[in-house]
């Protein structure tokens, strides 16, 4: 008995031992992948330059959005132009 549980225990300490390297060496090999060629690391130059970008797309936006409401008042000016209340408020004429 005293051997099934010796080998029950290599077992689990083997597979224990061998995710823990296997982790070790992704993080490392992930280190290596993510940094620059000189060394520095990738996030915080990806933050600058991802903040920027997200500058940039705020300063389309507004300007989409300027674009938008100045089209939709002059559709609604063009539109008023050939449509008046007063079309509206009469009677359907019976067919």
């Amino acid at each position: 008995m005293i051997e099934g549980v010796a080998a029950a225990l290599i077992g689990a300490t083997a597979s224990v031992i061998g995710s823990v390297l296997t982790y070790l060496v992704g993080i490392r090999s992930l280190r290596r992948s993510v940094s620059t060629s000189n060394g520095a690391p990738l996030g915080p130059l990806l933050e600058t330059r991802l903040g920027g970008l997200e500058r940039r797309l705020e300063r389309i936006e507004e300007s989409l959005s300027e674009v938008r409401e100045l089209l939709a008042y002059q559709r609604g000016r063009d539109a008023s132009s050939l449509w008046s209340p007063e079309e509206a408020t009469r009677a359907p004429e019976a067919g």
